[in-house]
């Protein structure tokens, strides 16, 4: 690829009960690069992009950030090492606003709500991203959560993002408003990887499928 390794699973293994959801999986994503993660209903997608979130923990194998060996025990975790993973089904609070939902849990200093809505601002404008920070989740578009979900990872500073069939639920007209947000931080060396199983999105969007 010629750029730098953002992330390494090697040996990945995960069971439940007797059920084996992936066997001695290894992955690479390079920075600004978006990779597709293929495979039809039930093939373990998720559950391999989980342990990389933090929802579950490997049984077997070794995940690498940077070259580094690291441990993802938790959504935490994953959080502290720049992985930000975006479900298909958004876990935003429907009664805060888009500011509210994009700042809950951030740890420090609690900064004022203008000083907020100007970082919401600056990255909304490098990307094309379009969000009122005010409105209220609950009146929403589909399009406008994903977008609330995406900021909210990248005001937590991360720089590899996993999405989740993205597209299930958009227009064609929001799957392309979409791929262009995806290619511009990926140009701006974010490290993308994306669920899916739709063939035509993946010649679209990818630079490698797996």
């Amino acid at each position: 690829m010629g750029t730098a390794c953002a992330v390494k699973m090697e040996n990945i293994t995960k069971k439940f009960g007797s059920i084996v959801a992936n066997h001695n999986i290894n992955l690479e994503l390079h920075e600004g690069e978006i990779l597709s993660l293929l495979g039809e209903n039930g093939s373990g997608k998720t559950t391999l992009m989980n342990m990389l979130s933090g929802i579950y923990y490997p049984d077997e194998g070794q995940i690498y950030i940077h070259g580094k060996p690291v441990t993802i025990a938790s959504p935490k975790d994953a959080f502290d090492n720049g992985i930000g993973m975006i479900h298909q089904h958004f876990k935003l609070v429907e009664v805060f606003s888009a500011a509210d939902n994009i700042v809950a849990g951030t740890k420090g200093k609690l900064k004022s709500k203008g000083a907020v809505r100007d970082e919401i601002k600056k990255i909304s404008e490098q990307l094309g991203l379009e969000v009122d920070p005010d409105k209220k989740v609950y009146n929403m578009s589909v399009s406008e959560k994903q977008t609330v979900e995406i900021l909210k990872v990248l005001y937590r500073g991360a720089k590899i993002l996993i999405l989740d069939e993205p597209t299930a639920v958009l227009t064609p007209q929001e799957t392309e408003k979409l791929f262009n947000i995806l290619r511009k931080m990926k140009a701006q060396g974010c490290a993308i990887i994306i669920i899916t199983h739709k063939l035509g999105e993946v010649m679209d969007i990818s630079d490698r499928v797996t």
